[in-house]
């Protein structure tokens, strides 16, 4: 699925500066994120997770258990991204069963670095 194309034209863009904390971890959790443009990092406990690209996201694993944030994400450069609340995310897995894919494997690659960051 092409993320870029997919939220190019979405009404809820927001921009963030450089080195802005966007969530942290334990935040309540409104909203994920579609990164347009720029760089975000991930990070628990303060050990990196990894960074997100244009058309990476972050903050959705709250998004799917109705939970506060897990991580943190904060900005590595001038960010813009596309902001989606609870019932949007809703309705872009029923009708887009790619995005649900592209997040499982989001999800996955940072529970397996998470699980490495916590082995210590």
């Amino acid at each position: 699925m092409n993320m870029l194309e997919y939220f190019r034209n979405w009404d809820d863009v927001v921009e963030f500066p450089k080195k802005h904390l966007i969530f942290n971890e334990m935040d309540s959790a409104d909203y994920m994120y579609v990164i347009l443009s720029g760089e975000v990092e991930v990070t628990l406990r303060g050990e990196p997770l990894g960074a997100e690209l244009e058309g990476g996201i972050v903050g959705e694993m709250a998004m799917i258990n109705n939970s506060t944030r897990s991580a943190a994400a904060k900005t590595l450069s001038k960010v813009r991204a596309a902001r989606v609340n609870r019932e949007q995310f809703k309705e872009i897995i029923v009708d887009n069963p790619d995005f649900a894919l592209h997040l499982m494997q989001v999800m996955a690659n940072r529970l397996r670095v998470a699980d490495q960051v916590i082995a210590g």
